[in-house]
């Protein structure tokens, strides 16, 4: 019974309304209290055999979950990063462990802190504007980058 009800919500959630589908962008699954977040844009394989739900992108497996474990699954339109509010345009991106900030204030320092507040490293914003934080020399867990302007929430996995 829970594996149709699994594929119903799997269904249901692929065809969607399609005013609905257009805004949603990000599927985001709690498994045992962890939450993993997959752009939908990067065209997730989900399998589901001897109960178990397998999240595969790009050959990479995001997720390995048990349905039987309070498997929960929703739809977002943003990532959820329990920041409410960037505070201007410097448009932090994050891709393959790196985060970039555009149109930051020469000389500013973006500065990375672990989840519960301690210092790890800092970048200086370069001569353009720029800076690139190389968050894949850092151990995996959840970080705060925090520039002058700015601050968001990364999980370094």
């Amino acid at each position: 019974m829970k594996k149709l009800r699994i594929y119903l919500m799997l269904l249901v959630a692929l065809l969607g309304t399609s005013a609905y589908a257009d805004s949603v962008k990000y599927i985001v699954f709690n498994a045992g209290g962890e939450e993993t977040v997959i752009a939908l844009e990067e065209m997730p394989v989900m399998t589901i055999n001897d109960g178990v739900l397998k999240v595969v992108v790009r050959g990479d497996e995001r997720l390995s979950a048990s349905l039987s474990d309070g498997l929960s699954y929703r739809f977002s339109e943003t990532v959820p990063t329990g920041i409410q509010e960037v505070f201007n345009d410097e448009a932090p991106r994050l891709e393959q462990g790196h985060v970039y900030i555009a149109n930051a204030k020469k000389g500013d320092v973006v500065r990375v802190f672990t989840a519960d507040g301690k210092f790890v490293t800092s970048q200086r914003v370069s001569d353009d504007g720029t800076a690139d934080v190389d968050l894949t020399v850092l151990n995996k867990g959840l970080y705060i980058v925090r520039s002058a302007r700015t601050s968001i929430k990364v999980i370094n996995k």
